[in-house]
């Protein structure tokens, strides 16, 4: 095994005032991992008057909000891997840390996101639901009428239970099927969420396109389209 190489050996010596008393920073709570959840956490914590370290491995914080220079291109300043960010300004974080004030601002391109497939035509998502029907319309009319359908059924949804889940603590599973099941829209939400990502395509689309093109954009949230309990994800994207 040899020995450590003297220049390692200095970097772990103590220091020479070993045995003097050193002062010492008590924190409210440590968090591991100073991304962008975690300085979400932080901020939050702040802004309720505890003190926190953040602990991050990497060489910088801020995780997929992190700014990267690519040398091949001068100037240019993205970090590619933060490749959805849909929906961040209606985050209540992003209201409730008054990002926009501090200069935050969002460019949201009007295409989201295209697959291309091999034959040079282009599966298009656009900020426009109306855009991105008439893509799908290139691709099979049946289902642009699938994803008006379930667009028009879903926002309502999304806006008046998905979204202020999103803003409050997580009830019981139990208590909250039971909240669900009052309401039309609440028993709809469990139906769709009881299936897979997968089955939720399989069951509602024709396209082959269309279906790698869903299960695609549900694979940006890192999301197993495998996995029971969120068929709805597919939905909720329309």
């Amino acid at each position: 095994m040899g020995h450590p190489h003297p220049s390692r050996r200095a970097l772990a010596r103590p220091p020479q005032d070993e045995g003097r008393a050193t002062a010492m920073t008590t924190y409210d709570g440590i968090i591991l991992g100073a991304g962008h959840n975690g300085l979400i956490l932080q901020a939050y914590l702040g802004k309720a008057g505890l003190k926190t370290l953040a602990i991050e491995r990497r060489a910088s914080a801020g995780g997929g909000l992190s700014t990267i220079g690519d040398p091949r291109r001068p100037g240019f300043l993205h970090n590619t891997h933060a490749f959805f960010l849909r929906a961040v300004t209606d985050m209540p974080w992003y209201a409730d840390l008054e990002l926009a004030r501090h200069g935050a601002q969002l460019i949201e391109p009007e295409l989201n996101v295209a697959l291309i497939t091999s034959n040079g035509r282009a599966l298009e998502w656009w900020t426009d639901i109306g855009k991105t029907i008439d893509s799908f319309a290139a691709f099979s009319r049946r289902d642009a009428a699938t994803l008006r359908r379930w667009h028009d059924e879903f926002v309502p949804i999304v806006a008046q239970i998905l979204a202020p889940e999103a803003r409050s603590p997580p009830l019981p599973p139990e208590a909250r099927r039971a909240l669900l099941s009052r309401t039309p829209a609440g028993r709809r939400l469990l139906e769709v969420s009881a299936l897979s990502p997968l089955e939720f395509v399989e069951r509602e689309f024709e396209h082959p396109t269309i279906k790698a093109g869903l299960l695609f954009f549900n694979g940006l949230r890192e999301v197993d389209l495998r996995l029971p309990g969120f068929g709805h994800h597919i939905a909720a994207l329309l």
